[in-house]
């Protein structure tokens, strides 16, 4: 189903564009002083007509594997985006939300990054009033977010490893995209399912391991990432990494 034209992402960046956030490498980190990062300061364009009831941007996470071991290296997975506009699409930044069952993890537990043209950047990671881990992939004023070309494809690469010493358990990512327009945004597009359990490293044996393969009842606990957004404090914290600089 279209969203449309995230009013209540608007008035949060008018909220935030009156504070001076932690840049994205200070996240988990403890803060700092260092101003947010720059965006282009207006984007005009848009990404469908608004009209239709269907995302512009289709989306598909894939390839991801079903267990993370904690203290382990970083695995891969994919972010498909499809544009079914024949106009192209500018400024799209994924919005990954993270809803973990026991609602145990937190930001420094992670550690993500993703491609794109110019370089390898890390993500915003923050925790939500409602304890989702919320993954903004901001990229600071060196990336001003994804193109997809009219009818085209692009897939992100993203890598995801955890912490030593991070809980055990089952975790659902859900995917919403944003398209950054100056002190506005429009969701144009959500994926969702990605099902995944962290364990302990090698050998060792704890709830999660018995838990993972227990099926699709023991993922009541998890919502779409637009509506996990929209419904606490991660719709703020998603809008104010992509806030303009006043």
């Amino acid at each position: 189903m279209r969203l449309r034209k995230a009013l209540a992402l608007s008035a949060a960046l008018v909220a935030v564009a009156l504070c001076a956030p932690n840049s994205a490498a200070d996240i988990g980190n403890g803060g700092g002083a260092h101003p947010a990062p720059a965006l282009p300061s207006r984007i005009e364009a848009t990404c469908g007509d608004g009209k239709s009831t269907a995302f512009p941007i289709g989306a598909r996470i894939r390839g991801g594997p079903a267990v993370y071991r904690a203290g382990g290296g970083p695995q891969t997975w994919f972010l498909d985006l499809t544009n079914t506009t024949n106009s192209e699409c500018t400024a799209i930044h994924p919005v990954v939300v993270f809803t973990d069952k026991a609602r145990a993890l937190l930001p420094a537990h992670f550690r993500m990054e993703f491609e794109a043209p110019g370089g390898t950047f890390p993500v915003s990671l923050e925790r939500s009033d409602r304890d989702e881990i919320i993954a903004v992939f901001d990229g600071g004023e060196a990336f001003s977010g994804f193109a997809v070309r009219g009818g085209g494809s692009l897939t992100v690469t993203v890598r995801l490893s955890f912490a030593p010493g991070t809980p055990a358990g089952e975790v659902v990512a859900d995917a919403a995209l944003v398209q950054r327009r100056a002190d506005d945004g429009d969701w144009v597009g959500e994926a969702g399912g990605y099902r995944f359990s962290v364990e302990g490293p090698e050998g060792e044996r704890g709830e999660a391991g018995s838990l993972a393969h227990t099926g699709p009842r023991d993922w009541a606990f998890a919502g779409g990432a637009a509506a996990a957004l929209a419904a606490g404090g991660g719709l703020l914290l998603a809008a104010r990494r992509l806030r303009t600089p006043a």
